[in-house]
């Protein structure tokens, strides 16, 4: 018995219905996929805030240095994650003032601003043992995170404005710059509100 092959006519109203259909579903999948990412980037802001916290507790340091000590003079200003260095604009001018403190690269010399890793994973503040905080009792008892710390879902890095550890006066957070990948929060306050599509996770208020 011979079988009938499809027509033209009925190849195109099956691909018209499938284009329809997808169409159709084309928002709701993505919706999905941002309330996805917004979920994870959630979930690993908190677990950060979480290991700084015990990182503190463990060591009985107030803040995070750059040569291990838990001097203010040698305190950082800025932790990050791996990751894209997000954008930064004011009113489509190039970021300054409170968001510009965002924006600084990794320096392992003269820098204010190290690796989240380096303090939670790898005890090697500035990428140098001679930086190592103290191991033991009342001290580091790391790894606080399984390294890599990656970055957020959309492949920029998480940030901690660590320059205002001891908290007390402003927040500290952890921050994502969200899904249009540029920052809009300012770098310290007292009660923090996000700007823009930015996510935060409190740290320390």
């Amino acid at each position: 018995m011979s079988q009938r092959g499809f027509t033209i006519f009925e190849i195109v109203l099956s691909l018209s219905i499938t284009m329809v259909l997808m169409a159709g579903l084309l928002p709701a999948m993505t919706s999905t996929i941002r309330d996805a990412r917004t979920a994870r980037a959630t979930t690993d802001m908190t677990d950060l805030g979480l290991q700084i916290n015990q990182f503190l507790t463990d060591t009985g340091n107030t803040l995070f240095t750059i040569d291990g000590t838990n001097g203010a003079g040698s305190k950082l200003q800025l932790m990050v994650s791996d990751g894209d260095m997000p954008g930064c604009t004011t009113a489509g001018a190039p970021c300054a003032g409170g968001l510009l403190s965002w924006n600084r690269a990794v320096d392992n010399v003269g820098g204010i601003t190290d690796f989240l890793e380096r303090h939670l994973v790898t005890n090697n503040p500035r990428g140098n043992s001679a930086n190592d905080y103290p191991v033991g009792a009342a001290a580091w008892r790391g790894p606080y995170l399984n390294g890599p710390i990656n970055p957020d879902p959309w492949g920029n890095r998480y940030m901690v404005n660590a320059e205002a550890f001891p908290a007390g006066g402003n927040d500290v957070i952890v921050l994502s710059a969200g899904k249009d990948e540029t920052v809009d929060t300012i770098f310290q306050a007292n009660g923090f509100a996000t700007g823009g599509d930015d996510l935060f996770s409190l740290v320390q208020n």
